[in-house]
């Protein structure tokens, strides 16, 4: 189906200044959620660490402007309301979509269409109250992002999420059925390539890990809504044949150093840093079980990734894990909170005995993910 170009604002946080120093990453976290980066024009209203105007090629333009109050996020929520619209007057783009990711910013977003026009998309990614719990200062985020739940959400005209847990979950927010898009945000399409060149073997004589060692692989930021001590307390009562490598950056890094030195495993878990796409799938190759316990996760793209390749799951049960592997061991293994490691000792024997139960289970894991993949409703066909 053939379609005109859409004018999209896109209201967003850019901590990391993307769109200065790797825009070719921000164009991939678009497309990934269906964006038609090749065809729509974008604008892009970003609170960051600095301030500065500046294009990228013909159709991505973007003002960043340097906030003090990024660690009390109302207060930038409430000066986004006055700032944007001022700002878009200067300029000659005018808005068929107004797309926010966060809540926070749909006050400015109606700000923005009252007075200039186009559609209210939010696209919501996580649970955002579930997701605060597990932050610093937990009690004040959940509550405001309860405030947002409330008060906010209705200022949108379409909800645009991943899943149908996030869906039942909108809907429970009183939001209309009718007006919630399901899309699938995939990354296994546009790394095809690279999968393609992968190759099985890599990364055991990348760290000289010998054929008898069994690999734990998880991949994530490293904050606390993945819950990666309990990762390690698992790790810390199994035979020293298993290690554990972790892919992902973030601030908790020197905590879980700490951690998995006084647990005497840090020879038996690697922290693997962000790496390349076209590296990752090495990694799935070389991986015996993927394993990721989540305190909240709201689809869990790593888990697609790991089944598309085949890779046994143990995952926890986090709404979007536990749709996504099913219960009693139909696409993967489920893990509760007060589950001992004797029962996870037990998923983890099964998964590396093989046999023709696991055997099914992986082809199961794989075809629903390829599934999954053949819905590819982009922003430009709700529209």
């Amino acid at each position: 189906m053939s379609h005109k170009p859409l004018n999209i604002l896109v209201i967003n946080c850019d901590w990391r200044n993307l769109f200065e120093k790797d825009f070719d990453e921000l164009l991939k976290k678009m497309d990934r959620c269906l964006m038609r980066t090749e065809l729509n024009n974008f604008f892009f209203f970003s609170w960051s660490d600095k301030s500065y105007e500046k294009r990228q090629g013909e159709r991505f333009f973007s003002v960043h402007k340097k906030t003090m109050w990024q660690k009390f996020r109302p207060m930038f929520d409430l000066i986004s309301v006055f700032a944007i619209p001022h700002i878009l007057k200067k300029h000659p783009f005018r808005p068929d979509v107004i797309l926010v990711y966060d809540l926070g910013f749909l006050p400015a977003a109606k700000a923005v269409k009252k007075r200039f026009g186009g559609k209210i998309v939010l696209c919501l990614i996580n649970r955002p109250e579930e997701l605060a719990r597990t932050r610093k200062f937990a009690a004040v985020k959940a509550s405001y992002s309860l405030l947002g739940e409330k008060f906010f959400i209705h200022s949108a005209d379409i909800a645009y999420t991943i899943n149908s847990s996030m869906k039942r979950y909108i809907e429970s927010l009183g939001f209309p059925p009718d007006r919630i898009k399901i899309f699938s945000c995939d990354t296994i399409r546009r790394d095809i390539p690279f999968i393609e060149n992968s190759v099985r073997g890599t990364v055991r004589r990348q760290y000289d890990i010998s054929p008898e060692k069994k690999i734990f692989l998880s991949v994530g930021r490293l904050e606390a809504e993945k819950d990666f001590p309990r990762l390690f307390e698992i790790l810390s009562h199994l035979d020293e044949k298993y290690l554990l490598i972790i892919l992902g950056s973030g601030s908790l890094l020197p905590d879980f150093q700490k951690r998995v030195k006084e647990l005497g495993i840090e020879n038996r878990v690697i922290f693997a840093g962000p790496i390349e796409r076209k590296d990752l799938w090495n990694y799935y190759l070389d991986a015996d079980i993927f394993m990721l316990l989540s305190k909240s996760e709201a689809l869990g793209l790593v888990f697609w990734e790991a089944m598309y390749m085949n890779v046994p799951v143990i995952g926890s049960m986090a709404t979007g894990i536990l749709e996504t592997i099913g219960g009693g061991g139909e696409r993967g293994f489920l893990v509760g909170e007060k589950d001992d490691i004797l029962s996870i000792a037990e998923k983890i024997d099964l998964c590396l005995a093989g046999g023709e139960k696991i055997e099914e289970m992986k082809k199961r894991a794989r075809e629903y993910v390829e599934v999954q993949m053949k819905n590819t409703l982009s922003i430009n066909d709700i529209l």
